[in-house]
This record gives structure tokens, C-alpha cells and sequence, in this order.
């Protein structure tokens, strides 16, 4: 690669995009003008943001006591309240209106329920909308203090049970509201009330309070205002850094098309890898500079916004946010480097991708839906930075930023080589992602063209391949994952064995078996061979059977590093808990293999390596589709450990499907895989001391959890690794070597020739 060819694209790009409006437009004028503009219009509407009163409807006031008050003047006593008094406008009935008799009756009648019946509900509502108010107090009973000054009084032996019904409208914002003034009021007067009983009774006070809990915060203002900074600010620089690559990697790459110059600088001297880094360059520019003056402008607008909202609040010095710490602004430019980078080459290869710009921004779509969830996560007050988190792309670096705003430089220094380590692996795979888009004839030269329903489905069934198209793998893909997804809700808990069985066997068919059958019945003119149902040697299916048991134990080892790393949830400990139990309830061995091995192995390796990986050939390469494929088969186990675990499992199935061109060596090793893990799970002692081979093999600290020793798997490993090598280095359809040339083929040639002559 020639960097002077690569810094003269460079400053030609950048050169270009600086004349362009729209690109100034998006990432300079924008940030300094949107933040003022919305700061303006914040003050602007906080003028109309007051306090409304809420009409709140009293019953039965006079069954209230007269000390202490709770109602004075037709209005809540101020003691217990001064804004809420303000705020509320009482409107008092007497317990003898007509209107609410039914209603004061059957709370009495239900008296001490947790809730009122839905009768009464229904008629409370009714009349809270009839007469436009907020809320609804009923006092039905009277409430009687204890009466000291008379000994022999009734009131001195009757039970104090206080009666009050607070009604609201949770459907209604002033309804909440004034339930929070209301319930704020009677529970200071409900204080007021107990502590002058005690006062009269002589009883301490200090009962009533209880033991003494004091809290105390021992954070400081910089670790307040940091911490408050830290999950904002990373999550500010992520979104803008991927917003400000998108749009002028669209107008490099999908915009160069439509404007006819794309094959102009592709014919130039430089190589097409040079091409594709001096666009980069040229992205990431533009994508940090977006980044940094949306980062400035929002800051500075935020202070003075803030400052002038908390003084109109009555906040001294404005609201308590601060300014973030100084170091900050170092951490976030050293982490919008790698960041860009990979978001600027992931928005350049889907805009090569592009056939036009308005093809390119359809594709922010899914990159925005991809990229949210992986920002989002890191600012939940759960997430925590750790071995297992700190593998995770974007998120990772995200909790690293967070860790380092907030101080914790000995926490973070633990975990920052492998965020650091895996953020760089993503984005070397983004820029070989790039330079490969950029070498594809095919990619590069997409001709647009329209799309009709019902022409392109027509053009289907009229001009079907004999093998599924990129296309027909992703949208089975997509099938799959949206079915598993919504039947994951529909179905019920299983009750019995059979019952599991048969919901099991049930939604893989119903799932992943029907779609990729029904597509390849319908989009290829040759389903069998899409299905690549077809034999195999002798040699590939036992050497497929081998390579599944020699390489158990890795695969064992790995599940145990993904637990580790990623301990599982409460959820799923209990379903597995629950399936265990099931299980006890099996007839027999034969049945759980069938459950968890034999149907498996046959549907999902035809669905995944059968039809779907067909389709992915369509990809030059081998590794390429072998990723998707296995990519799809382990978002379709729907949980993250299992995800990973079988996504490696996927790999080595698409690597044999490739090589053998037959899904029954996968059949075979998939079934011998899942019918080991079943196996191991249920071997005991009595067992493995009866089994002189299981017995070298397995070990157990408990007497019950069996795994491989370190000696025997490794050993077994060390196999099933000489036959990966010998899945690789095989040729299901070897090439003919041509014949060498003997006095024979000379003969036959020259005499041929003579023929032709004649």
C-alpha cells in the first residue's frame, strides 16, 4: 500500500466534502445552531410549565376529629401542608348526600378490604367525571381519639380505626397529582395525630420513632458531578460518532455513484485498497469532528439552560449537574478514535453496498437498531464492568469511559486490555470489511433498479436458481429467528414428559424444518441439492463421528469458560431446573436422545447448513458463509450462553458441510455432540467405576458432576484438531490431473488431426 496515494485521496475527499452544504450542513452548523435552539425553546416553554390546584371532592368531613384539624375554613390546614393547601381545592359534601349513599354503604360494608369492589369503583368514576374532579376523599366512619380527661367515657375503649378512601384516576395526570398532595397531607396529620395520643397518654416519643437511622453520604461534588457525567457523555459520543460517519460515507461512496465520478477515481492510478482507507480517513474525520461540536455545543447550551432553569426554580447557583471533570474530556478523545474508526468503516461498506444515497440512508435503519442496544446497556445502573462485559463491542468501551469519568483508575486498568484488544479486532474486521467491498466488481456496480411485488415474484417462480440465492438465506434466517421469537411467548410450561417432547419436536419443526423446506420447494428449482441431501463417503461419516467425540472435551472446557465468564440469570437457573426435573420423568434414555440429540441433528442441520448455507455460498470464500451460518444457528438459541456456545459448534458444522457438499456428516456430528453432552450430564459413579475407558477418562470432586481430566482431554483434543486440518484439507470433487503425454496420446492426437484435415 502507497500512503502518498492514500493521503492524496485523503485531501481529495476532504477537500470535496468541505464544498458540500449538505455535509457542512450535518456536521458543523447543525451542532452550533440545533443545542441554542433547543436550549431557547426549553426556556421558552417552562414559562408555561405551573402547578395547576386540584379539585379534590371531601364526604363525610364531619367525621373527622375536631383536634387536630385537618380541615380548616373549608381548606386543608396549612400546618400539614402549606403548598398543598395552595394547591387543592376542596369542595365538601356532607355523608348524607344522595348521590354517594350506595357508595359510603358498601364501604362499610367491605370495611378493611385492601381495595373496594369494582361496583363501587365504576360508580366512584362515574361521579368523578359527572361533577370534574380530580379526586375523592370519603371519611364513612367516624374516628374517634382516645378521650383522657373522661376515664368511663365509650371513647376511651373504642378502637381507633381510622376510615379514609382516597379515589383516583390513574389514567389521569392532575388525578395522580393530587393523590400524591392528598396522600402527602394525611400522612403528616396522621403523625400529628399519633404523637399528641402518646403526648396525652405520657407515652415517650421516642417509642414511636424507633431505632434511630442516620444516612450519610460521603461522595464529594467532583464524584457526584462525575458520576452523573459518566453515563451521558460516552453515550453522546458513541450516537454522534456513528450519526456523523453515516452521512458522508454515503455521499463518498453511493453519492459518487449517481454522480457518475466512482469510476473515474477507480481507474486512477491508486489500488483499491488505497481507495477504501483514504474514504475512511476521510469518514473518520468528519465523524469525530461531528462527535467533538456536538459534544461542545450541547455542554455549554446545558450550563447556561441549566443555571437559568434552576434559578427560575429558586436553586442557588442553578441545578445541582455541574460542569463535567476536566479529565473527562481527555478519556472521551482518546476513545473516539477506535470508535470511529470502526463505526466510520461499518457506514462506508454498507454505503458502498448502496446502489443510490436513498437506498444508503435505509440503512441507518438497522445500524441505529444494531448500535442502540450495545449503548444503552452500559447506562443502566446494574451494568458493571468485568471480564464478561468487557468482551462485549461499543458496550465494553462504553463501561471502561464510565469507570475512568468516575475515577476508578485500579478497576478499570484490570479490564482495559481486553476492551481495548476486542474494540480493536472489531475494527480491523470493519476495515477488511471495507477493502473487500471496495475489491467486488459486484458491489461496487449494483445497477438500481425498481421493485414490484408482484414482479419479483413472478421473476421468482419464473427464473428460479437451481441453488438459493444471498437473499433466500437471510430472509429464512429472519423467518427463523421472528418464529422462535414470538413462539417463545405462545407456548405454556410444559406438565409431563411427552407433553415437553412434543412442544419441543413440535416448534423446531414448526420453526426451522417448514421454512427452509417451503423455500427451497419454492425458490430453487433444485431442492434437494439446496438442501445438500445427498451421501457421503464411508471415510467423511466416521471421520465426522470422531471428530464430535474427540472434541467433546474442548467443547466441554469452552461451555464451562462461557458459565464462568457469563454466569446465568436467575431464569434461566430455574428452567433448567424444571427441565431436569421433566426429564425424571422420561421413560427412558432412548427418549431424551431423541428430544435433545436425533431431532435436532436432522432439522436444524437441514434448515442451517443445508438451505442456508447455500444460499451464503453465493459469497466468495469459504470462512464468510461458515460465519453467517453459524452467526444465525446461534441467535436461533435465543439465549446468550447458548449463543456462543453453539455458535463455535456452528463453525466446525459448516466447515464439514463445506468440504463434504452433504449435511449428513453434520447430521452425524451434531447428533454424536448433543448425544454426548446428555451422556455426561447423566453419568454416576456406578457407572464410570463399571467403565475401565470412562473410568481413565471422566473424574468427579463430588461424586456426581463428571468432566474430562486435564490429561486424557487434551490428548483427545489434540485429534479432533488433526481432523479439522483433515476437513479442511479435503476435496469432496478433486480435479482430474491431465494425462502426461506418451507415445500413445502423440499417436491419437496426429491421427485426430489427419481427420479433421481431411
Amino acid at each position: 500500500m502507497k500512503w502518498p496515494n492514500v493521503k492524496l485521496i485523503f485531501r481529495r475527499e476532504l477537500r470535496d466534502q468541505l464544498r458540500d452544504r449538505r455535509t457542512l450542513f450535518t456536521v458543523a452548523i447543525m451542532p452550533m445552531v440545533l443545542y441554542p435552539l433547543m436550549g431557547m425553546a426549553m426556556l421558552q416553554v417552562a414559562q408555561f410549565m405551573r402547578e395547576y390546584p386540584s379539585k379534590v371532592w371531601v364526604v363525610g368531613q364531619e367525621n373527622l376529629p375536631n383536634s387536630p384539624a385537618l380541615i380548616v375554613d373549608g381548606r386543608i390546614n396549612p400546618e400539614f401542608g402549606h403548598a398543598e393547601s395552595q394547591l387543592t381545592e376542596l369542595l365538601v359534601s356532607k355523608e348524607n348526600d344522595s348521590q354517594f349513599q350506595a357508595i359510603i354503604r358498601q364501604c362499610r360494608e367491605n370495611s378493611g378490604m385492601t381495595r373496594t369492589p369494582i361496583l363501587v369503583d365504576q360508580l366512584i368514576q362515574k361521579e368523578m367525571q359527572d361533577r370534574k374532579i380530580d379526586l375523592a376523599v370519603f371519611i364513612p366512619s367516624p374516628i374517634r381519639l382516645p378521650n383522657t380527661s373522661d376515664p368511663g367515657s365509650p371513647e376511651t375503649s373504642a378502637a381507633l380505626i381510622p376510615e379514609i378512601y382516597v379515589f383516583q384516576n390513574s389514567a389521569i395526570d392532575k388525578s395522580r397529582i393530587g393523590a400524591d398532595r392528598i396522600n402527602r397531607v394525611l400522612a403528616k396529620w396522621t403523625g400529628t395525630v399519633i404523637r399528641e395520643t402518646l403526648t396525652e397518654h405520657e407515652v415517650p416519643l421516642e417509642l414511636l420513632q424507633g431505632v434511630q437511622i442516620t444516612n450519610a453520604d460521603v461522595a464529594d461534588k467532583v464524584g457526584k458531578r462525575a458520576a452523573a457525567w459518566s453515563k451521558i457523555l460516552p453515550f453522546i459520543v458513541m450516537i454522534w460518532s456513528l450519526t456523523g460517519a453515516f452521512y458522508p460515507a454515503i455521499d463518498l461512496c453511493a453519492g459518487e455513484k449517481e454522480r457518475g465520478t466512482f469510476e473515474t477515481l477507480l481507474s486512477s492510478p491508486a489500488a483499491r485498497s488505497e481507495i477504501a482507507i483514504g474514504k475512511l480517513l476521510t469518514v473518520m474525520t468528519f465523524s469525530m469532528a461531528t462527535s467533538i461540536l456536538n459534544l461542545l455545543s450541547m455542554g455549554f447550551t446545558g450550563m447556561f439552560v441549566m443555571t437559568r432553569l434552576g434559578t427560575g426554580m429558586g436553586l442557588t447557583g442553578g441545578l445541582p449537574v455541574g460542569v463535567p471533570p476536566l479529565s473527562s474530556i481527555g478519556w472521551l478523545l482518546l476513545a473516539l478514535i477506535p470508535i470511529s474508526a470502526l463505526f466510520s468503516a461499518v457506514a462506508l461498506a454498507a454505503a458502498a453496498f448502496a446502489r443510490s444515497s436513498k437506498e444508503g440512508q435505509y440503512y441507518l435503519v438497522p445500524l441505529m437498531m444494531i448500535s442502540m442496544p450495545l449503548m444503552m446497556i452500559p447506562m443502566l445502573p446494574a451494568a458493571q464492568l468485568d471480564f464478561g462485559t468487557s468482551l462485549i463491542p461499543v458496550s465494553g468501551l462504553m463501561l471502561l469511559l464510565r469507570g475512568l469519568i468516575e475515577g476508578n483508575y485500579t478497576e478499570c486498568m484490570k479490564y482495559a486490555t481486553p476492551v481495548c484488544a476486542v474494540n480493536l479486532i472489531c475494527c480491523w474486521l470493519s476495515v477488511r470489511w471495507v477493502v473487500h467491498q471496495f475489491n467486488s466488481e459486484t458491489v461496487l456496480f449494483r445497477a438500481s433498479e425498481r421493485f414490484g411485488v408482484g414482479a419479483w415474484f413472478r421473476h421468482v417462480m419464473r427464473e428460479r436458481d437451481a441453488l438459493p440465492t444471498l437473499g433466500s438465506a437471510v430472509l429464512c434466517g429472519l423467518v427463523i429467528l421472528v418464529a422462535k421469537f414470538f413462539v417463545g411467548f405462545v407456548v405454556s410450561p410444559p406438565r409431563s414428559f411427552n407433553h415437553f417432547a412434543f412442544q419441543t419436536v413440535t416448534i423446531l419443526v414448526a420453526t426451522i424444518l417448514v421454512p427452509a423446506i417451503m423455500m427451497a420447494l419454492i425458490l430453487t428449482r433444485k431442492p434437494r441439492q439446496s438442501l445438500r441431501i445427498r451421501g457421503c463417503s464411508l471415510p467423511m461419516a466416521c471421520a465426522a463421528i470422531l471428530a464430535a467425540i474427540f472434541l467433546n472435551p474442548a467443547f466441554t472446557w469452552f461451555t464451562g469458560l462461557v458459565m464462568l465468564v457469563y454466569p446465568p440469570g436467575g431464569d434461566i437457573v430455574q428452567l433448567e431446573q424444571a427441565v431436569s426435573r421433566i426429564l425424571t420423568s422420561a421413560p427412558g434414555l432412548w427418549a431424551v436422545l431423541m428430544v435433545f440429540a436425533v431431532a435436532p441433528a436432522i432439522i436444524e442441520e437441514i434448515a442451517f447448513r443445508g438451505f442456508i448455507l447455500s444460499g451464503f455460498q453465493s459469497i466468495r470464500g469459504k470462512w464468510q458463509p461458515i460465519l453467517l451460518t453459524s452467526l444465525l444457528f446461534g441467535l436461533a438459541h435465543g439465549v446468550i450462553q447458548q449463543t456462543m456456545i453453539t455458535f463455535v459448534v456452528g463453525m466446525m458444522l459448516g466447515l464439514i458441510a463445506i468440504q463434504t457438499k452433504s449435511i449428513l456428516p453434520c447430521i452425524l456430528f451434531h447428533l454424536t455432540h448433543n448425544s454426548l453432552a446428555v451422556l455426561l450430564s447423566k453419568a454416576d459413579a456406578s457407572v464410570v467405576e463399571h467403565s475401565p475407558i470412562l473410568a481413565r477418562l471422566l473424574y468427579s470432586n463430588d461424586g456426581q458432576n463428571f468432566q474430562y481430566g486435564i490429561v486424557p482431554g487434551i490428548l483427545m483434543s489434540v485429534v479432533g484438531v488433526m481432523l479439522i486440518v483433515w476437513f479442511i484439507r479435503l476435496d469432496a470433487n478433486p480435479i482430474p490431473q491431465p494425462l502426461k503425454r506418451t507415445w500413445f496420446t502423440e499417436v491419437a492426437s496426429r491421427l485426430s488431426g489427419a481427420k479433421n484435415n481431411s
